[in-house]
């Protein structure tokens, strides 16, 4: 770290801290701004949107090892696969195939990988144990109508078995960087001080280290002073009276410096966001908030995203970054489509893509946002192909991505799997890494958000050497053909 750098991330915690002592809001407070510095001042957040010609992007991390071989799972890619490998491999933890004569068995995709029923809750033909009114479909019906692609045998090469190790590799892009690869990619194009950019949780991932403007935003519905007590008129009042005692501060130059810009962009973004907030929102669809595994936190999320990205913002939102938990590190009890024995597993597939589903419908339900986000899902690596003998799976390698679109901008309705089959063992016994996942993400970047393969290898991913994606995103989006699709989630129940 060069003493210029140094000095700034000094002078950063220091207005960091002071504006946090005074307790006005749980925005994290680093320099940023939502109030327009740019020129889109004066229009609709779905006008400058547009203006930018990118998607809003999401990028979803489950952190803890998501087991991708027991949600997208190779049913038919062999006979050696399905009967000498998986079958035998997961005596006890297998999901059954399609055509089996269980009751709670994989959903077909493409005759050769199935979905987890708990993936397709809600969808004709498939059993769904206690039912709920987000069941529509989940994964299964994205994939259905195209606007879901899954890329399987991907993940890190830098992984090590160690989540904390291999999820840092993820975040960054390698093994060497300190920066988030998000950061990174607002950098290389070029935006601008006042970008939204949220992380809608208490902190913000490494994936935007070094981007000083990301907001945090734990609870949407809860967003003021930190302090107890501060609703009502007496809340309110005091918080003016803070703003009157340290707006001065901020205000002293008109050229102001890192220091006096961090407070003065502060202060633009808890009005513009407070006065958002202020205004009621009723998703367009239902989420799955209650019984969860996480108590709804990533059901929270994906709703505070879609509230922040349909609210007249000046600055629409860009980016967004959200973690997923809940357990999802295996090594005991994993369980597999049961509910009413050890749900441990069905509840995690559940509320991942039940609220995947309701993310996009609700985004979807507004024409001006169709075709306009793109959906990045991963985890830092998957299962090992075995179980062991506590009824889990340990720390694997590659696994399965999903990316999620709308309105024709991913080319979705396809399994992409360069499919290194399950007879020998990959990186710690997992499956084989095939695909890097940052072909898949830098796939998405050139096709919808306009980077290019130079800025991918230069910055985002240096020395990745990128030569082309899996053709997942579409550079261009049918608007006759987007405007005549129903995104109301009509899926039959049984």
């Amino acid at each position: 770290m060069n003493r210029r750098n140094f000095l700034k991330g000094c002078a950063g915690f220091s207005a960091l801290a002071g504006l946090r002592g005074f307790g006005i809001t749980n925005l994290m407070f680093e320099p940023q701004t939502t109030r327009a510095q740019t020129q889109d001042a004066g229009r609709t957040t779905h006008e400058a949107a547009a203006a930018h010609k990118n998607d809003l992007l999401v990028y979803v991390f489950v952190r803890g090892g998501m087991d991708g071989l027991n949600i997208v799972t190779p049913f038919n890619t062999s006979a050696a696969d399905s009967t000498a490998y998986y079958n035998k491999l997961r005596p006890r933890l297998n999901i059954p195939a399609p055509n089996s004569s269980a009751t709670r068995k994989l959903m077909s995709l493409d005759g050769k990988f199935g979905l987890h029923p708990d993936a397709a809750r809600g969808a004709k033909g498939v059993n769904t144990p206690k039912q709920n009114a987000a069941d529509t479909g989940g994964l299964y019906q994205l994939f259905a109508q195209g606007d879901l692609a899954i890329v399987h045998a991907a993940g890190s090469l830098h992984g090590t078995g160690s989540h904390f190790d291999t999820q840092l590799y993820v975040d960054v892009g390698d093994n060497k960087g300190t920066s988030g690869w998000v950061t990174r990619y607002l950098n290389s194009m070029q935006a601008p001080e006042s970008a939204f950019v949220l992380s809608p949780e208490a902190n913000v991932p490494m994936s935007l280290s070094e981007w000083y403007g990301a907001v945090s935003m734990p609870d949407a519905n809860n967003f003021g002073p930190t302090w107890a007590g501060s609703d009502g008129e007496f809340g309110v009042a005091t918080v003016k009276q803070q703003r009157a005692l340290i707006e001065p501060m901020f205000k002293r130059h008109a050229d102001a410096g890192f220091v006096l810009k961090t407070g003065a962009n502060a202060l633009n973004a808890y009005t513009d966001l407070h006065d958002a907030l202020a205004k009621s929102y009723t998703p367009a669809t239902t989420y799955w908030t209650e019984n969860t595994p996480d108590d709804g936190t990533f059901s929270n999320a994906m709703q505070t995203i879609a509230r922040m990205a349909k609210s007249d913002l000046p600055e629409p939102l860009r980016v967004a970054c959200v973690d997923v938990g809940g357990g999802w590190d295996t090594h005991d009890n994993e369980g597999t489509t049961e509910w009413d024995g050890n749900p441990r597993f069905p509840q995690l597939v559940a509320n991942l893509s039940n609220n995947l589903k309701a993310f996009h419908d609700d985004m979807s339900a507004n024409p001006n946002w169709r075709g306009r986000f793109t959906v990045v899902v991963l985890s830092e690596f998957g299962r090992v192909l075995y179980q062991n003998e506590s009824g889990g799976c340990d720390h694997g390698s590659g696994n399965a991505m999903f990316v999620i679109g709308s309105g024709g901008n991913v080319n979705g309705g396809k399994v992409y799997a360069d499919w290194p089959g399950l007879a020998t063992l990959g990186n710690n016994d997992g499956l084989q890494i095939t695909t890097d996942y940052r072909r898949v993400i830098a796939d998405v970047l050139t096709a919808r958000m306009g980077a290019t393969a130079d800025q991918i290898n230069k910055t985002i991913f240096p020395g990745m050497n990128y030569k082309g994606g899996l053709g997942i995103a579409r550079t261009s989006v049918d608007v006759k053909t987007l405007n005549k699709r129903s995104y109301l989630p009509a899926v039959a129940n049984s």
